[in-house]
């Protein structure tokens, strides 16, 4: 028998979209802990409110839940840049997928189940299978392409030198690079989806704004001269990034790839009092773009 859960989301792609709340509903009773619940319970809402809430409790679940992310990132864009005509949060929520409306469903219904027409078919003569002799299995198999027994061959043999490397390294005690674990970068990962300032495994959200802001009042302060800046954001290409000082000169960092598709960004050299914002090209061809800025002290 189906769960609440995948009678919901057959109800959700059918465009039944009452039927599929009510399921889902069920669902959270059965599957509390479940974060596909919530995030599917978010999709067939139209309350962005209680989205952000559905969608944080399913990273709260499974933190690297990555269709979550990627609505709470739709969610926080709608803020800065409006939707596009038709955009809605089940389009970024993959591979939940776009649903109908109710009359693509009914016009689906029609379509999966036409009027069935009777047509007749001319009597056919029953025929007998016969089984094959050996001598025309002989042949069939001798048909066989040289190029698949090789591959085949090559297969074999690779699988049984990965097992002798498997076994050769436990028995020996050999570390071999690629089966070691990576080492660990961030011990605690960011509590939401952002750019932050990292101190003391204490993150402090650096706002996102269209503009350098004029009010400095609401930029994280810090008399760290070499800060740990941790970008965690699937709307960021950490490759376009940009640190500008107040001149506008860009300042060289280093970004290190973390847990979870984040990024850890340090400095080689301390950097000089003052005002330093990374900077997102959103549009260049219109000179758009996103800041994230902080504050060095004197010491």
């Amino acid at each position: 028998m189906a769960t609440s859960l995948e009678q919901g989301i057959e109800a959700a792609k059918s465009g039944l979209m009452e039927e599929a709340l009510a399921h889902l509903k069920d669902a959270i009773v059965e599957e509390p802990e479940n974060a596909n619940v919530w995030v599917w319970l978010s999709a067939i809402i139209e309350d962005e409110e209680k989205q952000t809430i559905f969608l944080k409790k399913a990273l709260e679940i499974d933190p690297g839940n990555r269709p979550a992310q990627r609505g709470l990132a739709f969610i926080e864009r709608k803020k800065y840049i409006p939707p596009k005509p038709g955009e809605k949060l089940s389009d970024y929520t993959h591979p939940i997928g776009v649903f109908k409306s109710p009359a693509q469903a009914a016009s689906h219904i029609a379509n999966d189940n036409p009027i069935p027409q009777v047509v007749s078919k001319p009597q056919s003569t029953p025929q007998t299978a016969t089984p094959m002799s050996q001598k025309e299995s002989a042949g069939f198999l001798s048909k066989r392409k040289p190029w698949l027994d090789i591959l085949l061959y090559g297969f074999t043999l690779m699988v049984f030198i990965i097992i002798g490397i498997l076994v050769g390294s436990t028995l020996l005690e050999i570390d071999i690079p690629f089966l070691q674990k990576q080492a660990t970068i961030l011990e605690v990962l960011p509590p939401a989806n952002g750019v932050f300032l990292l101190e003391e495994e204490i993150y402090t959200e650096m706002m996102m704004n269209q503009a350098i802001p004029e009010d400095l009042s609401g930029i994280p302060l810090t008399a760290n001269q070499t800060p740990s800046i941790v970008v965690y954001s699937p709307l960021v290409n950490i490759n376009k990034l940009q640190l500008l000082d107040e001149q506008e000169q860009g300042i060289a960092y280093t970004s290190t790839p973390a847990e979870k598709d984040s990024h850890l960004i340090t400095f080689s050299t301390d950097l000089n009092p003052g005002r330093y914002c990374l900077v997102y090209p959103l549009n260049e061809t219109k000179g758009e773009n996103l800041y994230w800025c902080l504050i060095v002290s004197e010491n």
